[in-house]
């Protein structure tokens, strides 16, 4: 029972097409995921292969919108800023056309932004209600990482440990099997509308997605506070631990994601109001990988604690 721990090697890429000569924006969704097997050597590589491809990603669409984190890196780019500050630009001058949309962070600023439909709109009204949704459960976010809780509940036994840890990681296999299902349906796709045609984007449609892609993120989040607030002998403390940091893999890669997705909101009037054509930019993508290491100990622990009785 304890050998059969399954974990999730999980993208979904978003690819967005930039109409810029008709002042539209269009997105089309391409989903991916596979659950992997601890232990199975070719997916290991074809994970560590997605991962570099990732970073890649990441880092080549920072390159194109100007940030140093693109050209040196995380670390490169700090060590840049000592010996060289920023260039003082001249403000741009803003072409004639009408006004981009923008991320709203308030409810009435959404509501503004669905009633004025700029374009853009729908964008922006998906990233919203994502950033919205993350801001209510901030505090909550905070102490999970923190490790800040209240002990409840509890084991007394190795067994009774095993039992637990195995059935919160069975739950977030299956959390994560649910998001990948939700995003693959045709319903998910479709509130979006066609790729160069706002006028045919679904708005209600488009918050009811992106709120029931925060559901997820809310169960992600109390999977995460019980295995933070479990309450176990001490000798299986690092069990635990490892426990808390699988669990916190979902909320780091929501952040990344919305973060991602705020940030090329900043830069989407630029693209849309200078470029020509058809300008196709990097993936967007809800990434979640856990590292080798961590699986192989939490299947020791397990293992482990199970034979304690």
């Amino acid at each position: 029972m304890f050998g059969l721990l399954l974990v999730v090697g999980f993208i979904i890429k978003f690819f967005w097409w930039l109409v810029a000569a008709a002042v539209a924006v269009g997105v089309f969704f391409a989903v991916r995921a596979v659950m992997r097997h601890v232990g199975e050597r070719g997916l290991a590589a074809a994970r560590e292969a997605e991962e570099i491809a990732y970073r890649a990603d990441r880092q080549n669409r920072m390159a194109q919108w100007g940030d140093p984190r693109g050209v040196y890196g995380v670390d490169g780019a700090d060590v840049m800023r000592d010996f060289a500050s920023e260039p003082q630009g001249q403000p741009d001058i803003v072409p004639d056309g009408p006004a981009i949309a923008a991320l709203a962070d308030t409810a009435d600023g959404l509501l503004t932004l669905l009633k004025d439909k700029p374009p853009g709109w729908r964008w922006a009204a998906f990233a919203s209600v994502l950033v919205q949704r993350r801001a209510g459960v901030r505090a909550r976010l905070r102490d999970v990482r923190l490790g800040y809780g209240t002990p409840r509940g509890g084991a007394g036994s190795g067994a009774e440990v095993a039992h637990f840890v195995t059935t919160n990681l069975d739950e977030l296999g299956k959390l994560v099997d649910q998001v990948e299902s939700f995003m693959r349906t045709p319903a998910f796709m479709e509130v979006f509308g066609q790729r160069g045609d706002e006028g045919t984007a679904d708005a209600e449609g488009i918050l009811h997605v992106a709120n029931r892609l925060m559901d997820y993120h809310e169960r992600f989040l109390s999977l995460a506070e019980r295995c933070r607030d479990f309450d176990g002998p001490s000798r299986y403390s690092g069990l635990m631990r490892d426990c808390r940091q699988l669990t916190n893999t979902p909320l780091d890669g929501y952040d990344t994601f919305v973060d991602d997705f705020v940030e090329f909101l900043t830069h989407m009037p630029d693209m849309m109001r200078y470029g020509r054509g058809t300008l196709v930019a990097d993936p967007i993508s809800l990434h979640m990988s856990i590292d080798d290491g961590l699986l192989k100990r939490i299947r020791t622990g397990i293992r482990a604690a199970a034979r304690d009785g």
